[in-house]
């Protein structure tokens, strides 16, 4: 799990390659700030994560990286039709571990399908 423009999220393990606990390690010019994509005006991005999507590695900026959850008892919550729209498909939906919500996100939809 992790935070970026004030949310906290998860990903599936099988996107995330690697998780680096200081920024400057990656190329800033090619890094994508997953905040400011967010729409969060901060520019925290002290981590960043290696995102696998369709054979490319891509760092994303991130402003904080928690311990692997296991997320089985949290409940789960499927994003509702009827708010879909082209610009959230990025959200699978959401767990609920008891104190907050955590947005499940698809760096596919995120990366990988922009022009569509």
């Amino acid at each position: 799990m992790f935070e970026a423009g004030g949310y906290t999220l998860a990903a599936r393990l099988s996107q995330v390659r690697k998780v680096h606990f200081e920024s400057g390690e990656a190329d800033e010019k090619n890094a994508v700030d997953l905040g400011e994509l967010l729409g969060s005006r901060q520019k925290l991005g002290r981590y960043y994560l290696e995102v696998l999507v369709k054979g490319d590695l891509i760092p994303v900026l991130v402003d904080k990286i928690e311990p692997i959850k296991d997320l089985q008892l949290a409940v789960w919550l499927d994003f509702p039709r009827i708010m879909r729209r082209s610009f959230n498909r990025m959200l699978k939906g959401f767990f609920f571990d008891g104190s907050r919500m955590i947005s499940l996100i698809d760096f596919e939809q995120v990366f990988g399908e922009k022009d569509k």
